[in-house]
């Protein structure tokens, strides 16, 4: 989970519907974990036919309070709040400047895993380019677990169609925090009004970002993807448990059978009259005819277990693999300036300077090798200044 994720929890819920509620021009009266809501005239929305009704926060029980809507994560009326918000929001736009982020620069790993100080640093723009912030809800469900949600912030170059991490964390910290409001230092972002972006650039943008936002959560999948295997395997072994057990009775009937049908044989030579010898003679066809269905019925058992009950498995396996959905909830465009930056650092008295490319938000764009040895510098191989200038750690 990045810093950009969200869990889609019953606190956020409620500040990111207060939020909207409140955009909508509406009076919320707030009593005992209930809402009383009315809605200005003017205002129609979707998911309620008058412009005054309850919410009912956290999880109810629906014939108790039927008179309201529940607002919970895994509540319908959750849902169609989301989705009418998605639908009236049209796409922002935002542009990042140095200025903006009141020039609190990124620093790369060599440089914060190094043991130099950064003294100063300097950011110089060289041209825009184009991003697009996507909220993407994630759902993670199987026949198993409880459905899981996420809100995950994704900003991706419109472009490269490259994850910008930075950006995210940076717009969800200072911008799109629910129920935080913008502050003054913020709130007088520009915009660049004749910003404007293909569909079809946009559409692959926000396709990447809807992969970048399941990559983000996923150790969270991978946890749920387990749990569905645990709970798999707990299925596959009670099955295996009952055939074993089946494959041990059909074996024992069998036997009886096979005895009752040797005592019938015996009925059949001894008997004193025809009506006898005929009741036994139907009587061992009857027991003949159980017999031959549990000998296919075990044989199949057994070719299936030889098969490590592969057919079975392969069901159980499918019915517990898990779904995970995306939908883009919110959009932003970002501009953000690319160009170069310049810290000034120090090590054991001794200061020098470096470059790199840098975009605001993003950090250090490209690979920056060692001025002495010309190898890349990463945070294992830190920056180290030494008396002839920058170096590396492995020059050092």
């Amino acid at each position: 989970m990045t810093d950009a994720t969200h869990p889609v929890t019953q606190s956020a819920l409620e500040a990111f519907t207060r939020d909207y509620f409140t955009g909508l021009g509406a009076s919320i009266q707030d009593s005992d974990n209930r809402w009383q809501v009315r809605l200005p005239s003017h205002v129609n929305v979707a998911f309620v036919d008058s412009q005054e009704f309850e919410v009912l926060l956290g999880e109810r029980d629906a014939e108790i309070d039927g008179g309201g809507m529940v607002l919970s994560p895994e509540s319908e009326f959750a849902q169609q709040l989301l989705d009418e918000a998605a639908e009236m929001a049209p796409i922002g736009q935002l542009a990042l400047t140095n200025h903006l982020i009141d020039d609190s620069h990124r620093y790369p790993s060599w440089v914060t895993e190094s043991e130099v100080s950064v003294e100063d640093s300097s950011f110089s723009p060289y041209y825009d380019r184009t991003a697009i912030c996507v909220f993407v809800k994630i759902g993670v469900e199987t026949v198993s677990e409880y459905q899981t949600q996420f809100l995950e912030a994704v900003t991706v170059d419109v472009e490269s169609e490259q994850p910008l991490p930075g950006i995210s964390e940076i717009l969800v910290e200072g911008f799109f925090a629910p129920g935080e409001p913008l502050s003054s230092d913020t709130t007088g972002y520009d915009v660049d009004e004749s910003l404007e972006v293909s569909s079809e650039k946009l559409a692959n943008a926000v396709s990447a970002g809807q992969k970048a936002a399941v990559e983000a959560v996923r150790d969270e999948i991978v946890e749920v993807r387990q749990s569905a295997s645990r709970s798999a395997d707990s299925e596959f072994e009670e099955y295996r448990q009952l055939q074993e057990q089946r494959i041990n009775e059909l074996r024992n009937e069998i036997n009886q059978l096979s005895e009752r049908l040797q005592d019938l044989t015996t009925d059949v030579d001894g008997a004193e009259s025809q009506q006898q010898r005929v009741e036994a003679l139907e009587k061992r066809r009857e027991l003949k005819n159980e017999k031959e269905d549990l000998e296919t019925e075990l044989e199949d058992l057994l070719q299936e277990k030889t098969s490590g009950f592969a057919q079975e498995r392969q069901k159980i396996y499918e019915r517990h693999a898990i779904e995970i959905t995306t939908k883009p909830v919110a959009s932003t465009l970002i501009t953000y300036e690319r160009g170069e930056i310049e810290l000034s650092v120090s090590q054991d008295g001794r200061t020098d300077t470096v470059r790199a490319p840098y975009a605001i938000g993003a950090g250090v764009t490209d690979e920056v090798t060692c001025k002495s040895c010309q190898a890349p510098l990463s945070e294992a191989n830190y920056l180290s200044v030494t008396p002839d200038g920058i170096g590396c750690r492995s020059c050092r």
